[in-house]
Order: C-alpha cells, then structure tokens, then sequence
C-alpha cells in the first residue's frame, strides 16, 4: 500500500475532528475483527469449519477486507470487487491481517468528505455483462460495511460451533439496525 493512503483516488486527505458515520462505523469493524483475531489461535484461524463448507475463518476475514481495499485502491476511481487480489496472506498469517486492519484504519481516519466514484460490475456468469455505474466513496463504504457484517455473522457460527473456548461479544455480526431493535424491545 501507498505510504500515503489518503492521497490516493481523490479521496480527501484532512483529518477532521468528528469522522464521518460510515467511517466510525466501519472502523469499529475492523476492531470487531483485531478482537476475533487475537482471540483464535493460528491453528484455528487457519482450521476449515464444516459450517462454512469447509471454508475457514481466514478466508472469509480475506473476503471481508478485500472489499476495503478494493475501495482504497480503487484506479481512477473506480472500485471493482471483481478484480480483488484474494490475497492467500490474509487468509493463513494473522499478522498480516492485523497490518492491512491497521492500514485501513489508517486511512479511515484521513477521509471527511464525499468522492464520485464509479463501479464496474458483472452479474453474468459468462463475463458479459461488464457495466460501470455511478457510486461514491461513502456508499461503497456502506456496502463493504454491510457485506462485513453478514459475514461477520458467519464467522460468529464458526466460533461458536468450532471454537466455544472464544467469546465475542453479543454484538458480533449482528446489523446494527437489529441492535437497536433488540435495545427497543427490552426498554
């Protein structure tokens, strides 16, 4: 990753005091994420999980992340999560994990304002339908954020049914839009 995150892509570089919402949010993501990595051990971030289809926890923090850098490498503004490296790292080396979670922290904290952006997208299963459309750089944010959270419910499966010794905290992987109808529910 660039030295300087935050000059990248037209993406605004001052820091100001108060982060925008989908910022702060996808941060405390990617806090959620240290957590779960400091609690596994390397043999179970690495350990292919029957209720993943055999997929382990590596690769679905992977996935995850990768929508993120997608984002933050976006090439003339324009993400494509198509084009994703799927870095095999960030699957099996919890350290390199932990740096590209403090690298995209990082470059959170630069951003405050809005970008235009564009996204190419293919939803054909022939590669065909390539379609570039119009999206900025807080609703990509918004997505990734919202696909995080459905996998983090996933993961919260996997170490709930594969590792019961790791507590998370009953937030985990749950929309926050759940959360607060929880908090309703029980005033």
């Amino acid at each position: 990753m660039d030295s300087d995150p935050s000059a990248r892509n037209g993406h605004p570089s001052p820091k100001t005091a108060e982060l925008p919402p989908i910022v702060e949010h996808s941060k405390r993501q990617f806090d959620e994420l240290q957590r779960l990595v400091h609690a596994l051990t390397a043999e179970q971030y690495r350990k292919p999980a029957a209720v993943l289809s055999n997929a382990n926890i590596g690769q679905h923090m992977r996935h995850v992340l990768e929508f993120y850098l997608c984002i933050l490498n976006a090439e003339h503004n324009t993400v494509d999560y198509d084009a994703r490296k799927r870095d095999k790292a960030l699957e099996t080396d919890r350290v390199a994990v932990l740096g590209t979670l403090d690298a995209l922290k990082a470059w959170m904290e630069s951003l405050s304002d809005d970008a235009d952006m564009s996204m190419m997208v293919d939803h054909s299963t022939d590669g065909s339908g390539s379609t570039r459309m119009r999206t900025s750089l807080f609703r990509e944010l918004a997505y990734a954020f919202d696909h995080g959270i459905h996998h983090l419910a996933l993961l919260r499966i996997a170490v709930e049914q594969e590792h019961r010794t790791v507590q998370l905290h009953p937030d985990f992987g749950v929309a926050p839009s759940t959360i607060r109808d929880r908090r309703k529910q029980n005033a």
